[in-house]
């Protein structure tokens, strides 16, 4: 498969993904208690979800960052 091929799939596999995930977080809104161990906060499901999203692009990119230097060196 070349690399065309290969950015289009990716393309079409994270658009997906990122479809399903907006409308699991968008079906889900009711407030939800969060136990941080010394306090607990109330907040709409929905912020907690597109938060941890968020979280999880910014750790794959990292991570993903971390492999490109390797193969570079």
């Amino acid at each position: 498969m070349n690399d065309a091929k290969k950015k289009q799939l990716n393309i079409i596999i994270g658009s997906v993904i990122t479809l399903l995930a907006v409308i699991f977080v968008v079906l889900n809104t009711n407030p939800v208690a969060i136990n941080f161990g010394f306090f607990k906060v109330k907040l709409p499901l929905i912020i907690v979800l597109v938060v941890m999203v968020i979280v999880g692009i910014l750790l794959g990119w990292f991570l993903g960052q971390g492999n490109q230097f390797k193969k570079k060196n």
